[in-house]
């Protein structure tokens, strides 16, 4: 059918440009992409901490999820001051975490299931327990400049000897730490146990790049990028300006040219194997910046592989945010995509609290469907498919470095524990995660009811919700079809999906009161006037999903706070 939109309704159109229609898509373009923490995910061997062998057991589930790609935040050896963060060798797996043959089961296990694997690739900083630092440290060449140092500044009057600039670490403190031994100072935008490795020596770059090839060659399908923001830095080490808000302004130590530069040159890397071998590969971006910064690390051609993530839904939206806003975030992403690239949205990950804290616990489904019915790659966080809720971490059970930095008077205000907690199995002791008596961090104690196995059984939950969702992603329409977005009221968010005359409809009431929507007040103006079957719905929103809706009386009440995903002829997969 055709959609006649009225001029007086607010409707972007966007036409997924993904490929030409006769081609297959590759597998990253489409992806329902799962973020596996595994601290937190299964321990196999009770040990309290989550394993390789853990997320194998678990497998199966992740096929019944619908997931098409995971990614394994850091695996590599290291002395965990930052959970996996600090590198101590990219070649080797930690024992916390098991062995290379157990990743190479793992990739066995996922391969069979049809589950493409990336892992966690860190390349701005190393652990200052790594060999490359240790050696800069004794200035041994090649490695003398493989990190980023300076003699700082001295006083004329005092003579005493201060850090070369004002740049401030995300782990608060300056950016500089001084290094008794080698008689200079490191530079480190995150902990002081993670200097920088410094990406202006030819060198440094070979060993990444060496280090890319390494796990390409073990058949490992990509890479997620962290913290790329950061990998160059000012060459003439200048003081930062301070905003009015106070705050420093990164221009000297974030998103610098050389950086999208690097980052090309990376995904050629990757792109060449698949043009060795026709297997699609991906790299994934972490670059929290605005949008036209973000946008930067597409590039163009074959580096369009490159996917930087969007975390619009992420840290511009909340529990607070109305249906207008919600639209306008996700079109103005849409709008400033360049040609021929993909979406993607990311709606959680360990760094952020969970979607039941930031947008409320009954939106869980509603932000879980709209992710899914957008158009890309769906990114979702370990538990948010069965809605898990952060945890309430005492002073003394915290563990996280960016919370313990801030002291046990402020420590909530910077740690990142509360969305790291184990994944929530069953109700039995642990949720089923482990076997040993205390685990790295504590479980949330709603774990007796909100679970994964209590939501397989039940009749409605957030699970079934999920599957739908990603059953549904299989779709034609949802694969290639054209996107319109609209906000006929401040608490309304409609989206739709269409193609070659098929369309599904996403329907979210985000206001406080149940609202009817009628042929009159929603349907008819919205050029909605057509049968419709309902494929799945929010938990609450008291619609079961099957139930038809004729256009001669259509007519939907919902719930506060919930959604209902409909299509325009009777369902089937």
């Amino acid at each position: 059918m055709k959609w006649p939109w009225l001029c007086c309704v607010a409707v972007v159109t966007f036409v997924v440009v993904m490929a030409d229609a006769q081609e297959d898509l590759p597998w990253w373009r489409t992806a329902v992409f799962y973020q596996v923490y595994p601290r937190s995910f299964k321990d196999s061997n009770g040990d309290g901490v989550g394993d390789l062998k853990g997320i194998t057991e678990k497998a199966e589930y992740l096929s019944e999820l619908g997931v098409t790609a995971i990614w394994i935040s850091p695996i590599f050896k290291s002395p965990m001051a930052d959970f996996g963060y600090d590198i101590s060798d990219y070649r080797q797996i930690d024992p916390i975490f098991g062995t290379m043959e157990d990743l190479k089961e793992l990739s066995e296990k996922l391969k069979t299931l049809n589950i493409k694997l990336l892992l966690d690739l860190v390349p701005n900083h190393s652990s200052d327990e790594h060999e490359w630092f240790q050696k800069s440290v004794r200035k041994e060449d090649p490695y003398t400049d493989y990190y980023v140092w300076h003699d700082g500044k001295i006083d004329n009057v005092t003579n005493q000897r201060s850090p070369p600039n004002n740049w401030i670490s995300i782990f608060t403190g300056p950016t500089w730490t001084w290094n008794e031994e080698r008689g200079q100072y490191y530079l480190h935008n995150f902990d002081k146990k993670q200097p920088d490795l410094n990406y202006r020596n030819p060198a440094v770059v070979q060993e990444m790049d060496d280090v890319i090839r390494f796990w390409l060659d073990l058949g490992v399908d990509g890479f997620r990028v962290d913290a790329v923001p950061f990998l160059f830095e000012d060459e003439e080490l200048r003081d930062e300006p301070t905003r009015e808000d106070g705050q420093l302004d990164h221009i000297y130590t974030q998103n610098l040219p050389e950086t999208f530069e690097l980052l090309r040159r990376w995904a050629d890397i990757v792109y060449d194997y698949t043009a060795k071998d026709g297997k699609p590969r991906a790299l994934f971006a972490e670059a929290y910046a605005d949008i036209p910064t973000t946008l930067k690390y597409y590039g163009e051609g074959k580096e369009s592989l490159l996917q930087p993530f969007n975390f619009q839904l992420l840290t511009s939206g909340n529990a607070s945010t109305r249906a207008s806003e919600l639209k306008d975030l996700i079109l103005t992403w849409v709008d400033a995509l360049p040609s021929g690239t993909t979406p993607n949205w990311v709606i959680g990950n360990h760094d952020n609290g969970r979607i039941a804290d930031r947008y409320g616990p009954e939106m869980v489904d509603a932000m879980n469907l709209l992710t899914g019915v957008l158009p890309g790659v769906k990114v979702v966080y370990n538990g948010e498919e069965i809605g898990m809720q952060n945890t309430f971490i005492r002073w003394d059970q915290t563990v996280d470095p960016s919370g313990r930095l801030l002291g046990p008077y402020r420590y909530q205000f910077g740690s990142r524990d509360p969305e790291r907690t184990p994944m929530q199995w069953d109700d039995s002791p642990n949720a089923g995660f482990s076997s040993s008596k205390t685990t790295w961090l504590p479980v949330n104690p709603n774990y007796w009811w909100l679970n994964v196995e209590a939501q397989r059984s039940a009749e409605s939950s957030h699970l079934k919700v999920f599957q739908a969702m990603t059953a549904v992603r299989n779709h034609t329409v949802m694969l290639r079809g054209d996107l319109s977005v609209l906000s006929p009221d401040e608490d309304t968010l409609v989206v739709v999906r269409t193609y070659q005359n098929v369309s599904f409809v996403l329907l979210i009431n985000m206001g406080s009161y149940i609202t009817s929507y009628t042929t009159q007040n929603l349907f008819s103006p919205l050029n909605l006037d057509f049968d419709m079957t309902v494929v799945t719905g929010s938990v609450h929103s008291g619609i079961e999903p099957g139930t038809f809706v004729k256009k001669s009386s259509a007519s939907l009440s919902l719930r506060p706070k919930s959604a209902v995903l409909l299509q325009d002829i009777p369902y089937t997969l």
